[in-house]
């Protein structure tokens, strides 16, 4: 779907707040819902540097994320049972995209291309995932939730 910043989304209303990954084989997509967004929080979603790390657990692919001033924040993928993972590219286009769920309102957009480097590392996850898939996944992601921050994850995790 082709987000337009500024536009009321219905799907996004009375959403929980949190964090979202999608990945269709060739592009990530990271929804972002929170409440009490300001001018400030929009800015640095929009303009400031962004990090990027992988944290693997339980047969499961985390994607870190974190922006300047801000704490980490994890994704865990979930894969689609559709998707296709295309062979490998020099480097995947992330777009994250900030809603506030009261409203629905799409208030910041960006996209970003990931390096080189963690792109490969996040094909082959990926790539490993989805031949073996893990069973009682949402059961393991709450067991990694339950053992480790975003913070401790983003310290034992790959990337920049």
């Amino acid at each position: 779907m082709k987000y337009i910043k500024g536009n009321i989304y219905k799907d996004k209303i009375n959403q929980r707040e949190g964090q979202f990954l999608s990945f269709d084989g060739e592009h990530i997509e990271v929804v972002v819902l929170r409440k009490n967004i300001d001018e400030d929080i929009t800015k640095t979603v929009e303009k400031e540097e962004v990090f990027f790390q992988l944290f693997l657990r339980e047969e499961i692919v985390f994607l870190l994320m974190k922006f300047e001033g801000f704490k980490w924040l994890d994704m865990p993928f979930v894969p689609d049972k559709n998707i296709k993972l295309n062979s490998y590219k020099d480097g995947y286009y992330i777009t994250i995209l900030l809603f506030n769920p009261i409203s629905g309102k799409l208030c910041a957009k960006r996209t970003k291309e990931l390096s080189q480097g963690l792109s490969k590392a996040l094909y082959w996850a990926l790539k490993k995932q989805l031949e073996n898939p893990p069973k009682n996944i949402k059961q393991k992601i709450n067991k990694v939730h339950a053992g480790f921050s975003s913070d401790e994850m983003a310290r034992l995790s790959l990337g920049k």
